[in-house]
C-alpha cells in the first residue's frame, strides 16, 4: 500500500473515531475495527481511540489498548496518560493506577497541568486521598480544576475539615469549587453546613448552575426548611437556570419532604418528561403525610415502578395501619419482576406482624431464605418480631437463637414478646443472658422486662428491676415505666402500693396510668378507687369510652345499677359510644374481619349456625354466661344472645369452619378479652381439641384443653 493510502486510510479512522466522541455520533465497535486494520498507527491515533473508549464507557479496553500499544513499541505522551488515568478511576482499579503511574514516571519526564489534574482525579476516586494530595503538592502547575479535585477527594470521604482549609488556601474558586463543597456538607450530613455555604457562594456573587442548586435543596429537603428551599426556587427563576431534571426532581423532594405537596406537585406537572425519580419523591412526600389517596392515585398512573416506589406505598399504608393494603402490594410487585430489598421485606413482616397474617409471613420468611437476602440483625429482629406476634412464639425463639448478631433492639424484642405471651421467667432469664453477654439494656428493653412481671404477676422481681434500671444503668424510669410498674401491683391487688407509687411519680400521671389503676380497682371491686381513678381519666380523656366502660363495668359487677346506668346516661349525653369490638382471622391469603353484632360477613347464616353449635356444646360441657356486664336493656335470653355475637366467637366460628382441624386458630382483637368470651374459648379449645389462639390489645392467649397460658391473670 502505498504512502498516500496509509494517510487516507489513519484520516478515515481518525475521523471515525471522532465521530464517536460526538453525542448521538459513531459505534466504538466499528471505530476499533478499523482502527485495528491500521498497520502502523500513530501515538496520536492511539491516544484518540484510548481517549473514545473510555468515554464510551469502555475503560478496561483502554488500558487493553495502552497495552497493545505497549507491545508494538509506540511510544505513549502525555495525553496517553491523561486519558489512560481518566479511565482507570471509572475501572476503580486502584492496583492499575498506581502501576500506570509508576510507568509515567519511568516513561516521561515531562508532565502537563491536564494529565496531573487527571492523576489527582484518579486517586480520589480511589479514595486514595493521601495519593491524591501527594501528586497535587509537586504539581509545578495548579489550576482552578488541581484545586477543586483535591477538595471533591476529600468531600467525597468525609474529611470536610481538610477540605475547607484546602478552599481557604485556593487562589481562586469557580461555581465548581463551591458546589464541591456543598455538595460535601450535603452528603455527609451536614445541611446547615451545606445551606451556609451556598448563602457565601450567592453573597459572593458566583453565578449560580443547576448542580450548585441541586446540591443545596438536598440540604433543605434533609432539615425541611421550606423557606430557604423556596427562595432558592426564586433564585432558579430568577437567574433563569435551565430546568433540567435533576433540578426538578430535587425541587419536587424537597417541597415533599417540606410537606408542601401542592408545591411539590405543582413542579411535577410543569415536567416536560416526568422521570421515575420525580414520581418517588412525590409519592413518598404524601405518604409522609399519611395521604395515600394521592399517592396511590400516583401510584396506579406510573408507566414503570420500581423498587423504591414500592417501599414507600408499603411504608406508607403501615404508617397509617392499612396493613392489608401493604401486603397486597408483594405479588404486583413480583409480577414486575422487581427484587424486594431489606426495607421492603421489613415492611412487609410488619403488615404480617400487624395482621397475624402468620402464612404470609412464612412465605417472606421462605423468600428471604431462597432469595439469599443478607439476614442482618435488623432483618433477623423483624422476623422474630413477626413470629412472636402472629403467636408462634416458639418459632421466634428459634429465628432469634440463630441470629449471628444480635443487638440491644433484638434482645428488647424477644424479651417483649415472651412478655405477651406470659412467658414471664423465661423472658427474665434472657434478660440475665443479655446482661452477662455485656450488651447494655435500655429503656425499651426495661419496658419489656416490667411488662413481663406484670403478665406474669411477678411482684418482687418487677420491684427489683424498677429500682436497678437507675441504681444500675443510670436510667430514669419515664411515664412508661411507671405504668408497668402500676400494672404489676394492680394486677397483683396491691393497690394501695400501686396508688401510692402513682401519687410519689416526678411527672403528672397520664390516662394510661389511670386507667391502668381503674382496670386493676375493676378486677379487685375497689369501688372507691375506681372512682377516683375515672375522675382523673375522664379530665383527660374525656371524649373517649374507657373509662365509662370500665367504671359501669365496676357498678354492673357489684350490682350498682343506679351509679350504672347514671354512667351510661353520661356516655349518651356526650356523645360517647363504646368502642365496637373488633376481632379478625386470617384465612388463606385473606383477612376477615368482624365486629360484634355486624350481619355483613358474606357466610354470616354459615357462621350463625356454627355459632349455634358452638352454644348447644358450650352448654352441655356446663358453660354459664356471664351477663352481668351486658347492657341493661335487655332480658337474660337477649343478654345470651348478645354474648354469642362478641366478635372474637364470630371469628372463632369461621375459623372451626374453614381451617383444618389440626391447625391453630390465631384471632387478633382490637380490644382486651371479656370474661365470658374468656370462659367460654376456654371451653371452646377443649371441646374441639384445638389450639385458639387470641391476641387482644394487652396480651397473647393460648388456650389449650380448657386452660389459658394466662392463667385467668388478664
Amino acid at each position: 500500500m502505498s504512502l498516500s493510502g496509509i494517510t487516507i486510510q489513519s484520516l478515515r479512522v481518525t475521523h471515525r473515531i471522532k465521530s464517536v466522541l460526538v453525542p448521538g455520533g459513531g459505534n466504538i465497535s466499528d471505530a476499533l475495527n478499523e482502527f485495528h486494520q491500521l498497520p502502523n498507527p500513530s501515538t496520536y491515533l492511539w491516544n484518540n481511540i484510548i481517549r473514545a473508549c473510555s468515554a464510551k464507557n469502555a475503560p478496561g479496553e483502554s488500558i487493553s489498548l495502552y497495552l497493545q500499544m505497549r507491545q508494538k513499541g509506540v511510544a505513549p505522551d502525555t495525553y496517553t496518560f491523561q486519558f489512560l488515568f481518566k479511565a482507570c478511576s471509572k475501572v476503580a482499579s486502584v492496583r492499575t493506577g498506581q502501576s500506570l503511574h509508576a510507568d509515567f514516571i519511568k516513561r516521561l519526564d515531562i508532565s502537563n497541568v491536564f494529565m496531573e489534574n487527571s492523576l489527582v482525579h484518579m486517586y480520589t476516586e480511589f479514595g486514595q486521598i493521601a495519593d491524591a494530595r501527594l501528586v497535587f503538592y509537586q504539581m509545578y502547575q495548579k489550576n482552578v480544576v488541581s484545586w477543586t479535585t483535591v477538595i471533591g477527594g476529600y468531600a467525597k470521604i468525609g474529611e470536610m475539615e481538610e477540605a475547607l482549609q484546602l478552599f481557604d488556601e485556593m487562589p481562586e474558586r469557580n461555581v465548581v469549587s463551591w458546589t464541591s463543597m456543598i455538595a460535601g456538607y450535603a452528603q455527609n450530613g451536614q445541611p446547615e453546613e451545606a445551606i451556609g455555604f451556598f448563602k457565601k457562594m450567592v453573597s459572593a456573587g458566583v453565578k449560580l448552575d443547576g448542580v450548585a442548586v441541586v446540591s443545596v435543596l438536598t440540604a433543605c429537603a434533609q432539615m425541611k426548611v421550606l423557606d430557604i428551599g423556596m427562595w432558592i426556587h426564586d433564585l432558579v427563576k430568577r437567574d433563569n437556570i435551565p430546568m433540567s431534571s435533576k433540578l426538578a426532581v430535587a425541587l419536587v423532594d424537597m417541597y415533599a419532604k417540606c410537606g408542601e405537596t401542592k408545591a411539590a406537585h405543582s413542579v411535577f406537572e410543569s415536567m416536560d418528561q416526568k422521570v421515575l425519580p420525580a414520581w418517588n419523591a412525590l409519592i413518598d412526600g404524601y405518604c409522609k403525610l399519611g395521604d395515600l389517596t394521592s399517592a396511590r392515585s400516583l401510584f396506579d398512573q406510573m408507566d414503570e415502578q420500581d423498587i423504591i416506589t414500592f417501599n414507600s406505598m408499603i411504608i406508607g399504608y403501615i404508617h397509617v395501619n392499612c396493613f392489608k393494603e401493604a401486603l397486597l402490594l408483594f405479588p404486583k410487585l413480583q409480577a414486575l419482576d422487581l427484587k424486594p430489598d431489606q426495607f421492603t421485606v421489613v415492611g412487609l413482616l410488619t403488615a404480617c406482624s400487624n395482621l397475624g397474617a402468620l402464612d404470609q409471613g412464612k412465605l417472606l420468611h421462605a423468600y428471604i431464605q431462597e432469595s439469599f437476602i443478607h439476614q442482618d440483625v435488623i432483618l433477623g429482629t423483624a422476623l422474630a418480631d413477626m413470629y412472636s406476634k402472629c403467636g408462634r412464639i416458639d418459632q421466634s425463639l428459634l429465628v432469634f437463637n440463630r441470629m449471628s448478631q444480635k443487638d440491644v433492639l433484638s434482645w428488647s424484642a424477644i424479651i417483649s414478646g415472651l412478655a405477651i405471651h406470659g412467658q414471664g421467667k423465661l423472658a427474665l432469664a434472657l434478660f440475665s443472658s443479655m446482661q452477662k453477654e455485656g450488651l447494655r439494656p435500655n429503656k425499651v428493653t426495661y419496658i419489656g422486662v416490667l411488662c413481663a412481671c406484670s403478665h406474669s404477676g411477678l411482684v418482687e422481681e418487677g420491684l427489683v428491676h424498677f429500682r436497678e434500671m437507675l441504681s444500675v444503668y443510670n436510667i430514669q424510669p419515664e411515664i412508661e415505666h411507671y405504668g408497668c410498674m402500676v400494672d404489676v401491683l394492680g394486677r397483683a391487688g396491691l393497690l394501695k402500693e400501686a396508688e401510692h407509687l402513682v401519687q410519689q411519680m416526678p411527672m403528672e400521671p397520664n390516662a394510661i396510668i389511670w386507667a391502668s389503676l381503674l382496670g386493676a380497682s375493676k378486677v379487685h371491686n375497689d369501688v372507691a378507687l375506681a372512682e377516683k381513678a375515672a375522675k382523673h381519666l375522664l379530665v383527660l380523656e374525656p371524649l373517649k369510652d374507657g373509662a365509662y366502660v370500665l367504671l359501669f363495668n365496676v357498678y354492673a359487677r357489684l350490682g350498682r345499677w343506679a351509679d350504672a346506668v347514671h354512667i351510661r346516661s353520661m356516655m349518651e349525653g356526650r356523645g360517647i359510644r363504646k368502642t365496637a369490638g373488633c376481632s379478625s382471622i386470617v384465612v388463606g391469603s385473606r383477612v376477615h374481619e368482624f365486629v360484634s353484632g355486624d350481619r355483613s360477613h358474606p357466610l354470616f347464616e354459615d357462621i350463625q349456625l356454627m355459632i349455634n353449635e358452638i352454644s348447644k356444646k358450650l352448654k352441655l360441657a356446663g358453660y354459664v354466661p356471664s351477663t352481668s356486664e351486658v347492657s341493661l336493656d335487655l332480658d337474660e335470653e337477649e343478654k345470651e344472645n348478645a354474648l354469642l355475637t362478641h366478635s372474637e366467637k364470630m371469628a372463632i366460628a369461621f375459623g372451626i369452619m374453614k381451617i383444618g382441624a389440626t391447625l391453630p386458630l390465631l384471632v387478633i382483637k382490637n380490644l382486651r378479652v371479656c370474661c365470658d368470651c374468656h370462659s367460654a374459648i376456654k371451653l371452646i379449645a377443649k371441646i374441639w381439641n384445638r389450639e385458639i389462639v387470641v391476641r387482644d390489645r394487652a396480651r397473647f392467649h393460648h388456650f389449650r384443653e380448657g386452660k389459658c397460658s394466662c392463667n385467668d391473670f388478664w
